[in-house]
This record gives structure tokens, sequence and C-alpha cells, in this order.
């Protein structure tokens, strides 16, 4: 009997992964950026010519941008935001300052983590349009810029501390108990270990604290702090005067000043942490 013949069996040939999106893959990531901007202009100059060409509640991005060219409007703006800027930096300094100390007391003394917890949350929860204008009347005439400074430290002051506590235990259980065991103390171990393992958490989260920072400064502005020459102060005149361009203007300057922010913290984080970029490590550094 002859034995049954065996057809060879020929191997499936898998789809190829990414499949259509295989040819989006050697795009350089900027120019999705540049796609997204083009489509949300694109959308924003039809609906001022479609939606609201009556109202003229959204001005078309030529009105926009001739603010942009204008050189009296950019000295104007930039005496505006100095005065903002200031103040959220400084209530961003504050702000932080206060949350790494916490983070590090709560490390140091365990039984206080409730109540650290508990004074992060309440200064999270609480609305800053409620409280701002509280801080405005408590800062009076003699601290004009008093409330966008303590609304700016607010607004960042959990973020880092939240950040700055993941980061401080992610450090390595290992490392700890060797420095303990050659007889190194715990301010050892969080001078050697802790605080470098968390930088990299703790930038991350001074990175989302920089525009929170300028945008409670701004908030307490639009609130009766900070004077006359600040943003918050020019979004309130261009609102009583119903200029819808130069809202626009305005609002999109606050937000390249909130971007550039975001950049510079960026771009200290790998000067300071280059491990977790994988750049090289500077001689000398460790």
């Amino acid at each position: 009997m002859a034995a049954p013949t065996v057809s060879p069996v020929t191997p499936s040939v898998a789809p190829e992964e990414g499949g259509r999106f295989t040819a989006l893959r050697g795009v350089p990531p900027w120019v999705g950026g540049i796609v997204g901007v083009v489509v949300i202009v694109a959308v924003w100059w039809i609906a001022s010519l479609t939606l609201y060409q009556g109202s003229g509640a959204i001005p078309t991005p030529p009105s926009v941008v001739a603010r942009f060219v204008d050189a009296g409007q950019w000295s104007a703006t930039l005496n505006n935001a100095g005065g903002t800027v200031g103040s959220a930096a400084l209530g961003y300094l504050w702000g932080n300052l206060a949350a790494i100390v916490l983070a590090v007391i709560v490390l140091l003394v365990p039984p206080l983590e409730a109540l650290a917890n508990q004074i992060a949350v309440v200064s999270y929860c609480i609305p800053l349009v409620a409280i701002g204008p509280v801080i405005v009347i408590v800062a009076g005439r003699d601290a004009p810029s008093g409330a966008s400074v303590v609304l700016a430290a607010m607004s960042c002051f959990f973020t880092t501390t939240v950040g700055c506590l993941l980061g401080l235990r992610a450090a390595p259980r290992t490392s700890i108990d060797l420095i303990r065991a050659y007889g190194g103390s715990t301010w050892t171990a969080l001078r050697k270990v802790q605080l470098i393992s968390a930088l990299p958490s703790l930038f991350a989260a001074l990175k989302i604290a920089a525009p929170a920072a300028f945008l409670g400064a701004i908030l307490a502005e639009y609130l009766g702090s900070g004077g006359d020459s600040t943003l918050g102060r020019a979004i309130i005149a261009a609102q009583s005067q119903s200029d819808a361009p130069q809202l626009w203007y305005l609002a999109l300057v606050s937000g390249i000043i909130s971007g550039l922010g975001f950049v510079v913290v960026g771009l200290v984080a790998k000067l300071v942490t280059p491990w977790t970029t994988g750049a090289d490590v500077p001689a000398g550094a460790t």
C-alpha cells in the first residue's frame, strides 16, 4: 500500500506591520505639527467667513496677524507682558520651592504624609476664580502684584508636589540599602540617590507647571491684581471695547509665552538630566 502523499505547507505571509501607514514612518515629527497648524488656521478662517461673519466674534486670521506686525502694538504688549511674566516667574519659583520642600519633608518624616497630601489636594481643589478676589483684597494696594504671585504659586504647587514625590519614591531600593549598609543616614541616601532619581519626574512636573503659573498670574490680573500694565488688564480693555481681533491677538500672545515657558524648562531638563534623553553625560558629571 503506497504511503499518502503529503503536500508541502506554504507558510502564510503576515501582512506588513503598519500597512498603509508604512509610508509615514520616515516623516519627521515637525511635519505633523505644521499640518495641524494649517488645518486649525483653515477651520478658523472658514468659521470667521461663514458662521461668524455677521457678529465678528471670530476675526479673520489676517486681522489678527496685522496686530503682530504693528510696532506700536508690540511695544505695548511687551510692556504688559513684562509685568505678567515677572509675577508668574516669582509665583513659579515660590510654588515649586514649597512643593519640593513639602515632598522632601514627607520623605524624611513619613507620618506627615497624610497631612501633606491634604494640603496639596486642597490647594488643587480650591477654585482660583473663587479665592482670587479674596487674595486681591487681602494683598491690597501695598502689594498690587501679590495676588498674581499667590495664584501663580497655587497653580503649580500640586503638580510639582506629586511629580517630586513620585520621583523620590522611584529611587532604586538596592542603592538605598547599599548606602545604609555602609552606615549612611537617611539624609545621605536622599542626597546621593533619591534626589538624582527624582530629577526626571521633577522636571516633567516643572514643564507642566510653567504654563500653569502663567495662567494663574493672568487670572489674578483679570480679577484686579497687578496694576495697569499687565496682560490681564489689556484683555479686560479689549473685552470692554468688543475688540475681537485684539482679544484673539492677546490670547495668541499668552499662548506663545506659555509655550516658551514649557520649552525653556524642557531645554533645562535636557541639560541637567541628559541620561533621560539618551545624550552623553558630560565628563565629570558623575
